[in-house]
């Protein structure tokens, strides 16, 4: 999660008949469920050392998510490339309200800076349909930081939820997406955003992203959205931007909200912002922060993490979903 100022325990799964949603997800009987085995190894795959994008190691870290895909039978995966400049990137930032600038290319006719790569996996339906449902996390982390939280908890998620629904049978299509360069300013989301044709946007039914969801807290979760619904009079405080939220809600925020664990808001750092510029429904779930988060820094290592609360969140992403068409 960018802060604003503004090996591997191998899942192979067992052969079984193809569930529905309308079913509980099975394997043999046995119902499936998230394994925090699973997904404290893959924090340890994956936080060892800073992986910001542009890197060496976050490069290793796409080789142990492909595998890990792989692995688990998905064979649609895809890899996004991208180029960008920093000086451009900065302006872009200034310019984040408007969606011909903020999701354009930094790196054309500029000097490259750095190149990040979006990973792409794609479980189609069996129904002949163009619904898709993006569930996303980002996989960089800050200069500074292993990122264990931010973003290892949101990674871990991804990863497990395609375990579970690997051979669960879902009346629209999921993309599994794990952007680059979410730590500068969502380059990757940006990028795949802004390369969508007018009928790839008009085919996503809505975007779930995952997002620094770990640290040891008792405090539950936010669902962030944003919306262009402005009133004169709004106040930008944290009870201004939960009444303007509710103005902004969109088919993805309502799902979460009837829990008394979530509670909507109003933020514009991370995922789900390029969907929500272009008006898909889209929402970023990042734990309550009112304590303060651990990100971006030293202190984000595994130790500070609840393994459970990642587990919470995908019991939640499983619920929701035979509620989406």
């Amino acid at each position: 999660m960018k802060k604003i100022t503004i090996a591997l325990i191998m899942v192979i799964s067992l052969i079984a008949p193809i569930q529905t949603m309308a079913e509980s997800v099975t394997q043999n009987g046995t119902i499936i469920e998230p394994l925090e085995q699973n997904i404290e190894q893959i924090i340890d795959e994956i936080t060892f050392e800073p992986r910001p994008i542009n890197s060496d190691a976050i490069q290793n870290v796409k080789e142990y998510i492909s595998e890990y895909f792989g692995n688990l039978g998905y064979d649609k995966i895809e890899y996004q490339k991208f180029e960008y400049n920093d000086e451009n990137n900065e302006n872009a930032i200034r310019h984040s309200s408007q969606a011909d600038v903020f999701l354009a290319s930094t790196a054309e006719n500029a000097i490259v800076d750095g190149i990040g790569e979006n990973i792409i996996v794609t479980k189609n339906s069996s129904i002949d349909t163009t619904k898709n449902l993006i569930i996303s996390a980002h996989y960089d982390s800050a200069e500074d930081s292993v990122g264990a939280n931010d973003n290892g908890s949101g990674v871990a998620a991804v990863l497990e939820l395609a375990r579970i629904l690997k051979d669960t049978e879902i009346p629209y299509n999921i993309k599994f997406i794990l952007f680059s360069g979410e730590e500068k300013y969502m380059l990757g989301s940006r990028w795949y955003v802004g390369k969508l044709t007018e009928d790839e946007r008009k085919q996503i039914i809505g975007v779930i992203n995952i997002d620094t969801i770990a640290e040891k807290s008792d405090l539950g979760y936010m669902a962030m959205i944003e919306g262009n619904k402005r009133p004169d009079n709004a106040e930008y405080d944290d009870e201004g931007l939960k009444k303007l939220a509710e103005l902004n809600k969109n088919s993805m925020s309502e799902l979460f909200t009837p829990s008394d664990r979530f509670f909507l808001t109003m933020a514009i750092n991370s995922d789900h912002y390029p969907f929500a510029l272009v008006n898909i429904p889209a929402v970023s779930i990042v734990q309550d922060w009112q304590d303060g988060l651990n990100v971006n820094d030293s202190s984000d290592v595994k130790e500070n993490m609840d393994i459970q609360r990642i587990v919470e969140v995908i019991d939640q992403v499983m619920e929701v979903l035979p509620t989406i068409n």
